[in-house]
Parts: structure tokens; sequence; C-alpha cells
């Protein structure tokens, strides 16, 4: 980084504040004080002017020893080539020189690069009828001059990668081509012929480009694709018109590839440019979501940022001046991040999504590791990160949490319990879902009831598991409590109020709410014996605060999730994963209510967690997606 100032310049505005002295000793000398001669007022009101004046842009109204139509037109020159980036003038102390000048002292501020730049100047006010500015541009700038102005310049670092965990690039900047018709060069029967011509080379609609074509106006570049330089078919050669520019853009492994994770890279917004107090421009692209938007200051670097003192034009020409550099702010290039994504694994769970009609995502957790392998979800869910940050009703998949909570209170996998037909909590009736097991019903293990997934036996635990005891336990399964884990993630909500939202919570529904991730979460945690909270960038991640899972909870909470997969709702899935839960959660108005659909798993490599929006059950929904992922 660089910054460059000129002494000289300083020189100048220092030598309008000293006072002069030298030559014979008996002749009279000019000074300069702080206070107006005798007789005139002090010249602060009309310098106050003239400062809001500079910093409103607009000098016109300005009483100026020249018109002041003048003044701003000289205004107006200097900052012609400066994209519309001005100085901020602060009054400093005026000085009086003689009987009839005025030196008002002021800063200018820019808001330019990461650091701005800041510099005193002149405004000199003379006095006849009233205190008037005696415009020149050294006003603006100590060296600027009649013949000289300001040019701004400034380029986009280029962008850094978004890396796999072994370096390769999963989204990048790469050369594009813009590739269109340039309507300038063509006549105008050559528009409509040659936009066919191009959108049947490039595999485009042809009525629809050339309707944008013959719409677009008479100088218009109107652009047909951006591709890249190798995707470009040589017979668009020859087409009138054609026209192929240069530019670069953010590039991934495919269209769309987890955008919603990634994010995308863009002109920054009105807002943001205020915001950032000078730091940005319209000039600049910025991470507008995703991980581009939380590691953008890292990813974009910093731009060159320059201001040049040059010529203005004279007829065709610009007059001769030495160009001088002001100011400068060298380019550094971004910085990469490392990400856990697994390329083949993300794209094959965005192909097994792409057919589903409603909103659906499967989430995949390194078992080993933590990492996130996969987070996807259907065309359905936008740009939006369902998958990691949705807050829906986990049904019985979050059994799994209940069993940890009813464990600590002693109960065992083998443990007698009950499940009737329906139970009744605080005037709410609760029930098992049509078609529950006979061979599940009445007094069976816990693990009977866990693998056919009884409502009631749940419900009833409630009694004796308090929503502290609840959210304890949601939390040694890596939920259930906020953590900044270095991306946009949820990781639930456990607050149950009453005794009858604390029953609603043990089976999934109430006041309790998951993302995908984290139900994922809790699926790693129980398979790898360990609270797990995942993690997506590399040295980027959070520790649980929670009481760890024990060796024990984690045993006792295989053995029940095994026995789903084995014989019980999750045999779909038999031979992929070893472990598994499904649930149901009824959302939506009463009478009009649908079905969220639920499974999680695991396998000694994987955890995962499969969800659809609107479905039957986890078994029969949910359970194909990962099955159909992992074969």
């Amino acid at each position: 980084m660089r910054r460059r100032w000129l002494a000289g310049a300083m020189a100048l505005v220092l030598g309008l504040f000293g006072c002069t002295s030298g030559g014979d000793p008996g002749k009279s000398q000019t000074t300069t004080a702080t206070t107006p001669p005798a007789g005139l007022s002090a010249a602060d009101e009309a310098a106050t002017s003239v400062v809001k004046a500079l910093n409103s842009h607009d000098l016109s109204g300005v009483q100026a020893t020249r018109p002041a139509s003048e003044v701003q037109t000289d205004y107006e020159a200097i900052f012609a080539r400066m994209d519309s980036h001005y100085p901020t003038a602060t009054l400093g102390e005026i000085v009086y020189e003689g009987n009839d000048l005025a030196h008002a002292k002021l800063t200018m501020t820019w808001a330019l690069g990461l650091d701005g730049w800041e510099y005193e100047t002149t405004a000199t006010l003379r006095h006849s009828d009233t205190w008037r500015l005696q415009w020149e541009p050294s006003v603006i700038h100590p060296l600027l001059t009649s013949e000289s102005r300001l040019k701004h310049t400034h380029k986009e670092a280029k962008r850094a990668s978004i890396n796999d965990l072994n370096g390769q690039a999963i989204v990048e900047e790469r050369p594009v081509n813009q590739v269109g018709l340039d309507k300038a060069n063509m006549k105008a029967d050559e528009v409509g012929p040659s936009a066919r011509r191009l959108a049947a080379a490039l595999g485009i609609d042809a009525a629809a480009y050339q309707r944008k074509a013959e719409a677009a106006g008479a100088k218009a570049f109107v652009i047909a694709a951006t591709r890249e330089p190798k995707d470009i078919p040589s017979s668009i050669s020859g087409i009138p018109g054609l026209y192929v520019r240069e530019t670069s853009t953010i590039l991934g492994p495919g269209d769309g590839f987890a955008a919603p994770i990634l994010g995308a890279v863009g002109e920054p917004s009105a807002e943001a440019i205020k915001k950032s107090q000078g730091k940005l421009s319209s000039l600049d692209r910025i991470g507008l979501s995703g991980l581009q938007s939380r590691y953008d200051k890292q990813l974009r670097g910093v731009p060159l940022v320059r201001v040049d003192l040059v010529g203005r034009p004279a007829k065709d020409k610009e007059t001769a001046v030495e160009e001088e550099t002001l100011f400068q702010q060298d380019a550094s290039v971004g910085a990469p991040i490392s990400i856990s994504l697994n390329r083949e694994l993300q794209s094959k769970a965005e192909s097994v999504l792409k057919g589903q009609s409603g909103l659906a995502t499967l989430v995949v957790i390194d078992v080993k590791t933590g990492g996130v392998l996969a987070a996807a979800q259907s065309p359905s869910g936008g740009s939006y990160p369902y998958s990691t940050v949705g807050a829906f009703a986990p049904g019985s998949t979050f059994k799994v949490v209940s069993s940890l909570a009813m464990l600590r209170q002693g109960v065992t996998p083998s443990s007698t319990v009950q499940c009737p037909s329906s139970l009744a909590v605080g005037g709410h009736t609760f029930g098992n879902y049509t078609g529950y097991p006979a061979a599940g019903s009445g007094s069976v293990p816990l693990s009977t009831a866990f693998k056919y997934s009884c409502n009631t036996t749940f419900v009833q635990a409630a009694s004796s598991v308090t929503g502290e005891q609840l959210k304890a336990a949601a939390g040694s399964l890596g939920v259930g409590t906020d953590y900044d884990s270095g991306f946009r993630a949820n990781f639930g909500k456990v607050e149950p109020t009453g005794d009858v939202d604390r029953a609603a919570s043990m089976i999934g529904q109430g006041q309790v709410t998951m993302s995908p991730l984290g139900m994922a979460s809790v699926a790693a945690s129980v398979a790898s014996g360990k609270t797990v909270i995942p993690w997506l960038v590399k040295d980027h991640s959070a520790t649980s605060t929670a009481q760890p899972l024990s060796k024990s909870e984690a045993t006792q909470l295989q053995e029940l999730m095994k026995g789903v997969v084995d014989s019980g709702t999750g045999k779909a899935v038999k031979g992929i994963m070893t472990g598994a839960k499904t649930g149901t959660a009824e959302f939506g108005k009463a009478g009009k209510q649908q079905t969220h659909a639920w499974m999680i798993a695991y396998n000694g490599t994987y955890a995962v967690s499969a969800f659809v929006e609107v479905g039957d059950s986890g078994g029969s929904t949910a359970a194909p997606l990962i099955a159909q992922l992992f074969r």
C-alpha cells in the first residue's frame, strides 16, 4: 500500500500564512493578522458560505470577484474526470493581509481508498463592498491552475478464489467474453438477420434475442451471451455487427453450483456505497451474499486508486501540463479461502434435488472432521440458503435429542416404556401416526418405541424432562445454541414454554425449530461419539459450549438409530446407512395443515439430513433422496 502527497504543495500553503519580511528595515512591511483591519467586518460568514458551496458542488451562488457562472464552469472542468468523487472542505483559521484580503485555511478530505486523502488549501477573499471569493483552481488543490485538472483512476484487483481443501479453485475469477451485436457498426436492416444467426450459433432463443436487439438503441451493444473463450463457436465469425468484448467474471464448476452457500458477486448498492464512507464506488464488485459477502474484504483485495494532475482539453488536444500523481493506493490481490465442500458430492446432491417441485434439501457432514461436504437444495429454494439457515419443525428426528435427555434420567434402550394410542397433556391430546404398528404399542422397550417412532412414549417422558434438560441434550448434539461457525448457519431453537409445549417439543413440534444443517449435526454427533459443530471454511470453526456427549450416551444413541435402519421406519436406507431416524412434522393453519418429511442418517463416513418441505413421511419421501445420493 502506498500513499503519495507532494511536499511542495504543502510548502505553498504554508507560505500564504507566514509573515513577509526582508528588504530595507525602513520600508513598510506587509503583515498578516487573525483579526480584520479596522473598519471591516470579519470574513467568517463569507468563508463559511464558500465552504458550503464547495461541499454542495455548486459555486454558482457564491459572491466572487469573477462572475459566478465562470467560477462554476471552472470548478466543473476540474472534476470532469473524477468519476463524481469530490472532497469535503472544512474551514480552519482565517488570517488577514493588508487592508482588503482574507485567507481562509481549508482542509480537504477525500473518501478515496482505504484510508482517505487529506491536505490543506487556501481560499482567498477580497473585500470591496463585501467579502468576495477570489477564485483560483488552487482552492481545490494547491497545484491546480487554469490549465490543469484532476483525473481519477480506479482499477479493481483480481478477486481471490474459493478453493477446496486440496487447493483447487471451486470458484474463481476467469476471463470471459461478452458476445453480441454492436448496432453502431451495422445497418438497420442487418440487425434482425444477424441476431438470428448469432443466436443460432450460440444456442440461445433466436426470437427473444432478435426482439431484444431490435428494441435496443441505435448505438447499443446488445449482449447475446457471456462465455468463456473456449466456449465461443468459430461459426459466429463474419456475422455483420458482431462484437466480442473481453471482461471477467466469477465462475464455479457449473451453473448455480452451491450458489446459496458460495454467494454472488456484483456491483454494490447505493446504500452499501454510502455506508462504506468512500471505500466503495460503482466501479467496484463486492460479495453480495454467502461466503463471497462474509469474506469479501479478504477475497476482494485492494483496488488501484489514483488521482493525477493532468492538462485540460485545448481544442483537440490537452494542454501541455506535466502530469503528476497526487494520490495513489496500490492494488493488492485478495487472499483465497478454503472450504470443506466436496464438489462431486455437492454436484450429485444438486442433481438428486433438481427434479423436486417444491423445497427439498440435502446436507452431508464428514463424520471424522465435521466439515460440511454438501449443502444442496432444490431449484425452488432460489438463492436463500435454506439448507443451512432454514427454520422448520424437525418432527420425530428430534427424538434423538429427546432420547438423550431420557438417557440422562436413567432410561436405557432396553428400559420398558409405555406407548398408548393417545395421551392427553394439559387439555391437548397427542396421538401416533396413522398405521402405527401394533407391535410397537403398549409396554415396549425404548428401542422399539424409537424405531417405530411412538409419539406418546416421548410425550409421556416430558413429565420427567425439564425444558432446561431438553435444551442441554440438544446442545450436546450440536444444536439449540447459536454459534458463529464462519458461515450463515442456524443451529435451531429449543426453548419450550409450559407443559404442552414441552410435550410437543419432545416429538419435534411446538416451538422447536431446526435447520437441515442442524439435524445433520445431530446425526454427525451420534456417529462420531462427540458433539459436532459443523464447519465450512478452513480455520473458521466454533467450539461447543455444551456438556460433552459421553461415550456411553453415544453408544446408546447409536444402538437406537441402528434399530431404525435394521427393522424400523428407516429400512429404505439399509445397506447404505448404519443408523437413521425418520420424522414428519405438521405445519400450517389448522384444517389446512401440510407435512414436512425428514430423515437423518449416518454411516462410518457421512452424516446426512434429507428434508422435503411438503411430503408424506420420512421413510417414503426423504429416505429415497439419501438412497439416490449414496447409491
